[in-house]
């Protein structure tokens, strides 16, 4: 678990990394620099001769499957989807309450991902009744299979109106709070859509081809979420758009 620049959260933490999604734009994927996340660390393979060797090449590590890490691999298949059990614990060594966001480095709720995965990090967060936990998925349609405690926050990640039917899958899970990370922001968001979630998030789309919304974009949601009592945090990478000073609300759980 570590702390994060994330502006809306103290720490993230990954029990797993890794998603087979089609779009690639998290920040893990798309960087070839020796000192990202994926290739930093190399991975240990066994080969039949029993010997170890390192490949520091993330994409010659993937296989297309989904992995159990050993204790002390990092990203051991590249962004194949990975699980971590001996990071399950990591949420109760920190001690003082804290906003974590829970597999910031891939999809916890994808298609692929066992259920057992996921029953266990929801275990461990019941477990840790005096931190949040905030989850977070492209994949909101699994989210009405399972029980969060209500100190798990669930969210769906949309980009415009386009995305409704995603917000429409959100809103069946049984979560205290229901959030939207409207993130990258690239279109326009109506009030139906937005109506009936606790908490949205507004961000830009960052990296290689940065997109920054524009103003006519993001006060209609800030507009009428203000109309609907709901709360808004907008990220410092819309700064540039919004003229006023950023939004910086949390629900009240």
């Amino acid at each position: 678990m570590n702390k994060t620049t994330i502006e809306w959260c103290d720490y993230t933490w990954n029990p797993i990394t890794g998603c087979l999604h089609k779009c690639r734009h998290t920040y893990c994927y798309n960087t070839t620099k020796s000192t990202a996340p994926l290739n930093r660390f190399g991975a240990k393979h066994k080969l039949p001769s029993r010997d170890i060797v390192w490949e520091k090449d993330w994409r010659k590590r993937q296989t297309g499957g989904i992995h159990i890490a050993e204790k002390g691999e990092i990203y051991p298949y590249g962004y194949d989807p990975t699980f971590y059990p001996h990071r399950l614990h990591e949420p109760m060594k920190v001690k003082k309450p804290a906003k974590i966001f829970t597999v910031d480095t891939g999809d916890m709720f994808g298609e692929w991902v066992p259920d057992m995965w996921i029953e266990q990090i929801l275990e461990v967060a019941e477990q840790c009744a005096w931190h949040t936990f905030l989850l977070l998925t492209k994949n909101p349609s699994r989210l009405s299979d399972f029980y969060y405690p209500d100190n798990v926050w669930v969210g769906a990640s949309i980009n415009s109106d386009i995305d409704k039917g995603q917000v429409q899958h959100l809103k069946k899970a049984k979560a205290k709070v229901l959030f939207l990370s409207i993130e990258p922001l690239l279109g326009y968001v109506s009030s139906s859509t937005i109506e009936g979630v606790d908490w949205i998030i507004i961000g830009a789309q960052t990296g290689k081809n940065p997109v920054v919304p524009h103003i006519k974009q993001i006060e209609p949601i800030a507009n009428q979420a203000k109309q609907m009592d709901v709360p808004v945090f907008m990220k410092n990478n819309i700064k540039d758009a919004y003229d006023k000073e950023l939004i910086r609300q949390f629900p009240i759980s």
